[in-house]
């Protein structure tokens, strides 16, 4: 049996793509939002959930390109001159090879984030990172602490993407990341006892995944569980100069409520699920 998490990321992060998400919930296939607590449009979502009734959400953690929730002072290794995180992913990772960030800053910082998201009295049921930065082992092992002592059963593991068309060299960059961090990350999954599905797609694609290229996904969809991570949301002048990366996001939200694709769900034999069905 094929069972499909279709997890939208970013809920929160600015108005216009919290509208494209509850847009692929209702007339799409998306069935987990990820809410990342420190997005400038993070306020506006937690109002938005509670009007649109979800039961259960993600909490989608950040270290970088937004802004902390904690007291500057209180986390120095975390943030630059502008009080705000690492703009990329590739500068946090730096820092701490180099041992410039303190993670017991790390989680202080990510705490107080799940501490604002439990707030909202919705059920966390996963975790995950923005720029999915805890594929690095040491921040993690932070995850996996955090995971233990807030009951949330799953975080998301970055394994067994697939190699689809179309070629792009960010796809084989991306697939070296995913290789050397993997074996570690899977051994501290499983030393912890946490849960995670058996595949997850949508990493090499990130941020590019048109109707065609889900369709390819579809049919390519192994058995047993899997989690499809996408960034539907609309096109407006928040996401053009402050969110680069979602500069697609229209594209994510057509595939995403393409009757194509629902075909192709039907063809295939998927069942689409939330966090809080999944079973091992």
């Amino acid at each position: 049996m094929k069972y499909l998490i279709v997890s939208a990321d970013d809920f929160g992060l600015s108005n216009s793509i919290n509208d494209g998400i509850l847009k692929a919930c209702e007339e799409g296939i998306v069935t987990s939002v990820n809410v990342i607590p420190s997005g400038a449009a993070y306020y506006g979502a937690a109002g938005l959930l509670k009007t649109f009734g979800l039961k259960e959400i993600g909490a989608h953690l950040s270290l970088t390109e937004t802004s902390p929730i904690t007291e500057v002072d209180k986390i120095p290794t975390l943030v630059g001159s502008n009080g705000s995180f690492h703009k990329s992913y590739t500068g946090l990772f730096a820092h701490l090879l180099l041992k410039k960030i303190d993670r017991g800053q790390i989680y202080l910082e990510l705490k107080n984030q799940l501490e604002r998201l439990r707030s909202t009295g919705i059920q966390i049921t996963s975790l995950s990172s923005h720029q999915h930065v805890h594929i690095f082992p040491a921040i993690l092992e932070i995850f996996i602490r955090l995971a233990k002592e807030y009951g949330i059963p799953y975080i998301r593991y970055l394994h067994n993407d697939r190699f689809l068309p179309p070629f792009r060299i960010s796809k084989v960059y991306k697939k070296m990341i995913l290789g050397f961090f993997s074996a570690k990350d899977e051994r501290l999954m499983e030393a912890a006892g946490l849960e995670y599905t058996d595949n997850f797609f949508g990493f090499l694609d990130s941020g590019q995944i048109s109707e065609e290229i889900l369709i390819r996904m579809l049919n390519k969809l192994p058995d047993g569980t899997t989690e499809l991570v996408t960034h539907p949301g609309f096109i407006s002048a928040e996401v053009i100069y402050k969110c680069v990366f979602h500069k697609n996001c229209e594209t994510d939200l057509a595939a995403l409520t393409s009757r194509r694709v629902k075909q192709a769900l039907r063809h295939n034999g998927i069942k689409l699920i939330p966090f809080s069905q999944l079973k091992k």
